[in-house]
Order: C-alpha cells, then structure tokens, then sequence
C-alpha cells in the first residue's frame, strides 16, 4: 500500500532523461558559462540538488549551493559548480525552459495507484489522481478533485466540490508583453486534522508543495493560491484570497472575503478584518482592517 502518513514524493520536477546544459543553452539562445553538466531535475534555489536547474535576478543567491547545478541568471553567479545560463530575464527564459523541457525530454509522471486508507470515507463523483496519499479516518465529499501526487493526512474532511492540486494561474510576459503560461511541476501536501471547505481550490506549487499544516481550518469558497503555507491552526473564513506565494502564520485569523498580495506573510496570531487587503507584511498578533489594510490595534 505504501506509505499513509500524509507525506509522498514528487516526482514531477525530475526529468525523463538527463540533458546537457549546453543543449538548452543553444535551445534557448543563451550564452553559457561553466562545465557542460547534466541537468536531471528543476528546482527552486531553496531546494536545489546535484544537476538541478534552477533562475536567479541575484549572484548572492545563486551562489549559495555546494551542489553542481546549472542556473539561469546574470553572469556574476557563475563558479566552480555553479553553470550559468546568462540572461537579463531569467523568469522568462526560466518558464521558456520548462515549457521546452516538458515538450521535448519530458517530467516525471505519478504511476503508481492512489494509497487511500481503509477507513477513508469517499463521496460520489469524486476523483482522486494517481499517487496521491489519504490518511485514516479522512471524509472526502462528493464532487471532490484530488489531482496526481496531493498528500492529505489524518482526520481531515475536505467538503464538497473542492478542488486540490490542480494548476494555479502563472504566467510570463514575453518581450512583446503577451503572457506565456509557467508550468506548475509541485503539489499540495496537507497534514494532519485539516478542514477545506466546499468550492474552495488549492492550487499546486510551481516547483514545491503548497502546504497546509495540521489544525487549519479553510471555509467554503476559499482559493489559496500556489506556493502557499498555512501554518498550524490558522483559520481562512468564506471568500478568502490568498496571492501565490502567500504565507500564513500561526493561529492566524482572515475575515470573510479577505485577500493578500502574492508572497505576502502574514504573522502568527495576526487578525485580519472582514473586506480587508493586505497588499504588505503583518507581523505577529497585529489586527488590520481596511483597503488598503492598515493596523488598528496589537
């Protein structure tokens, strides 16, 4: 059956077949600096590993991996096991490359059966992708999608008409500013004791897992976008938006109809009042109302 702790693999950010870097460099057009290494894998610069490819706008961050790894970006980020692919857009040639990669080498596909526990509880017409993960004692409404790779933990119950796992909205401009779609290669693992309402979406990581941790608690008609972290407890009521890349502390509270910016972080015990816009930060146990929304108390 393998494994049911909530936790799985990704597998789809592994590619098909090892490429040589200088291939994609001549694919693209890019000009190239370092060894002609050979890319297995695409990840983000958090979680590289050995033959991962991977976009940097910055040579600081880029040179911060002990692994030989190839990565699209300026030419400053370039050493001993860092190849760099020289670009003044690497967001885009980064989206290029994926887009190339999956056509012509291709990613790694789920292939194995879905590993649901015995005592899960499934409604009708409801789908669950190849190698996703349920854990005991879980009730999955009716008209539920569970899309390829999603892990969901223990004592959950996710509502009717949800939708886990698909592809979140990423695009690129290319350089005549029409928008190019960005492959979405994550999941969403879910942990333990996890509510998600009905009609809410979860949309899959971009290269790594959306996550919602264990406790939270997400109300009907909720979208978190990809890349998202709900940590523990927190709690999202009807109508929230989350900007991909968002960040959700601790036992933090968003009122109904509430929304972030992308990679806005949201601190724990933070209350975040009904309509409000949080287009900026929040620090820990602070309340804001408004549109824009601002501090009212602490």
């Amino acid at each position: 059956m393998g494994r049911l702790d909530g936790k799985n693999e990704n597998k789809r950010t592994e590619l098909m077949t090892k490429v040589k870097v200088s291939w994609l460099a001549d694919q693209l057009k890019l000009p190239l600096i370092g060894s002609d290494l050979h890319i297995e894998r695409v990840r983000p610069l958090t979680a590289l590993a050995e033959g991962s490819l991977s976009f940097a706008s910055s040579p600081l961050l880029a040179g911060t991996t002990p692994y030989q790894v190839a990565v699209i970006g300026p030419a400053e980020a370039a050493a001993d096991h860092i190849t760099v692919l020289v670009s003044d857009t690497p967001r885009l040639h980064f989206a290029l490359a994926l887009q190339l990669l999956s056509r012509q080498v291709g990613f790694r596909e789920e292939t194995e059966e879905a590993r649901i526990h015995p005592s899960v509880k499934v409604g009708k017409n409801t789908f669950i992708g190849r190698g996703a993960v349920i854990g005991e004692n879980t009730v999955i409404g009716h008209h539920v999608v569970i899309e390829d790779g999603v892990s969901i933990g223990r004592n959950c119950w996710i509502k009717s008409g949800a939708v886990i796992g698909e592809e979140g909205f990423g695009f690129e401009r290319d350089l005549d500013g029409i928008p190019m779609h960005m492959p979405h290669l994550g999941s969403v693992r879910v942990e333990d004791d996890v509510q998600i309402g009905s009609l809410s979406t979860v949309c899959r990581g971009t290269l790594q897992d959306t996550v919602i941790e264990r406790y939270a608690k997400i109300d009907d008609h909720v979208h978190v976008g990809h890349n998202c972290r709900i940590a523990e407890g927190a709690m999202l009521t009807a109508g929230t938006i989350l900007g991909g890349g968002s960040v959700i502390g601790r036992y933090a509270w968003l009122g109904l109809n509430a929304s972030t910016l992308q990679k806005v972080t949201i601190g724990d015990h933070a209350y975040i009042g009904m309509g409000a816009v949080v287009i900026q930060n929040v620090g820990a146990h602070q309340k804001l109302f408004g549109n824009p929304a601002r501090v009212i108390s602490k």
